[in-house]
């Protein structure tokens, strides 16, 4: 599934011209650095899925054990 979500996220930045595939000018990983790095602020599905599933771990247990 990420690399379903990854890919409209790539098709949608360079598109598709008349010619077929535009040529993609900045690496993916350059494109998902943050703005005050340089890039452009894309955020990498992949890693945002992981840090918010450790995230929901977390306040789960959290909850749990305070409780």
């Amino acid at each position: 599934m990420y690399k379903v979500i990854k890919s409209v996220q790539i098709r949608f930045l360079w598109g598709r011209g008349t010619e077929g595939r535009k040529i993609p000018w900045v690496d993916w990983d350059k494109v998902c650095l943050p703005i005050e790095m340089g890039g452009l602020g894309v955020r990498d599905i992949f890693i945002f899925n992981s840090v918010l599933i450790a995230k929901w771990k977390w306040r789960l247990g959290s909850e749990y054990a305070g409780g």
